[in-house]
This record gives C-alpha cells, structure tokens and sequence, in this order.
C-alpha cells in the first residue's frame, strides 16, 4: 500500500520543514523510493529540496495524481495553509478517494512546549478522525521534563491518546554557532552529505540522535511503502568544528 506522511501545522516555529527533510535523509539513506512535495502559495517558494503544489490551483485530481506516482510522499503544508488544506480534504472527501487509491495516511504534528501549538492537533483529529494514523512530534527545548509536563496535561494529548499517536521527541539543536559560522541553515545542512566535518560532534550527534527516533516510528510511520534498496553507511567520526576567525 502506498503512503502519504502529510505533515502540518500552522503555529509557527514547530519545525515542519526541518522534520520532512529528516525523513527525507532518513529514506534517502536506505535508497527509498519517495518523494518531497510542498503544499505553499504562489509567492511564497516551497522547502528548498521539494516540488510544489500550489494552493490556489490545486484540485483533487491533480492532488491524487501527485501522490499516486511514487509509493511514499511526504507533504508539507506551508504555515498558515492548513486550515485551506483540512477544508479542501473534507470537502472534496479525500478520505475515501485516497482509499480507493491504496494510498494510506499518516498525519504528523510537530509541537512546541507552547499551548497554542496543540491547536492544530485538535484540528487534525476532526478532519482525519479514525481513517489516519497520527504521530506527535516534539521540538524539545533546554527544558525537557518541563516540555513534557505541558503536553502530557493537555486536552490535544488526551485526544492523541484516543487514536493511539505514537511520539517522537526531536532532541535540541546546540550548534547554532557551527551554523552560523558556515552560514547555513539547518534546513540547508540536512541537504548536505559531506556536512558532518564542517558542522562537528553536536551536529553529528543531533543527526544520529533524530535518525534514531525515525528509525523507531519506521513501520508506523512508512508502512509497506518502506522498501529499502540499500543499507546506510556508517557514520564517519567528526571533528571539532573550527570557529571562523573574523576578518
């Protein structure tokens, strides 16, 4: 069965892009056939790496043909688009077309530690109600047990909880200055395969770190559509990043 991994939420800052290019890497890594599309409006460029599917054009046809090509997709929807896309998969009754198609869901909902970024989830779990899969991902901040506590309290984990959502905590970045003084984002390092000596140990350790937490969720998340051609390679030793000396 094929597999869309739609991934949304419109609070800002939960980590949308960064969480489709780690599955993106991560099937990269075993040669799995998938593709990176963007759901984004005609202004506004879609995630550096994938295709776009534009807003304000998109129709049901063009969307199932999108994601019938390839065994596994992964869209992103753009921030701000997905009350657009929730209405737009209700209305048009995406949920038995996708089932005629063979084409399974799995909803993804980066949160913060922020109240407001469960909003979506709440959402979320109207439109696609028991005819998806759900994953909660957490952007972990210096305060885990902290950022835990909230979710853990919340009305959107009790929901969760009902349609057995499986959990994935994606592990803080603290190598913002290696970025900075290669003048790249995080988005832009994990396009990257020769990025591991220029970033150093943090970012080495990071990237090990979230590969594993996909690794856990691997059949919940890609199902049969997981269908590896090879394994990956070992991670090399990095070296300690060089601070850039200022001019």
């Amino acid at each position: 069965m094929k597999k869309l991994i739609l991934i949304q939420n419109d609070y800002p800052g939960t980590g949308k892009s960064t969480l489709a290019l780690c599955f993106h890497r991560y099937l990269q890594q075993y040669g799995v056939a998938h593709q990176l599309l963007s759901l984004t409006e005609e202004d506004i460029p879609a995630m550096p790496g994938s295709t776009a599917l534009d807003a304000s054009t998109l129709t049901p046809r063009e969307f199932l043909a999108a994601i019938d090509a390839i065994p596994l997709t992964i869209l992103d929807v753009g921030t701000g688009l997905g009350e657009f896309f929730n209405k737009f998969y209700q209305g048009n009754e995406m949920d038995q077309i996708l089932n005629e198609a063979g084409i399974a869901v799995s909803v993804v909902l980066p949160v913060t530690a922020d109240r407001e970024s469960f909003d979506s989830v709440i959402e979320a779990a109207e439109v696609f109600s028991d005819n998806a899969e759900y994953l909660i991902a957490h952007l972990v901040t210096s305060c885990y047990d902290e950022d835990d506590k909230v979710w853990d309290t919340s009305y959107a984990a009790r929901v969760m909880d009902m349609f057995e959502a499986v959990e994935l905590h994606i592990p803080e970045i603290t190598f913002q200055l290696e970025l900075s003084n290669e003048r790249m984002s995080l988005d832009n390092a994990l396009q990257q395969h020769d990025v591991d000596e220029r970033l150093g140990k943090e970012y080495t350790k990071w990237h090990r770190r979230v590969m594993g937490q996909v690794d856990s969720a691997r059949q919940y998340l890609f199902g049969d559509a997981f269908r590896p051609t090879m394994a990956p390679k070992p991670a090399k030793p990095a070296r300690k990043a060089k601070a850039k000396l200022a001019a």
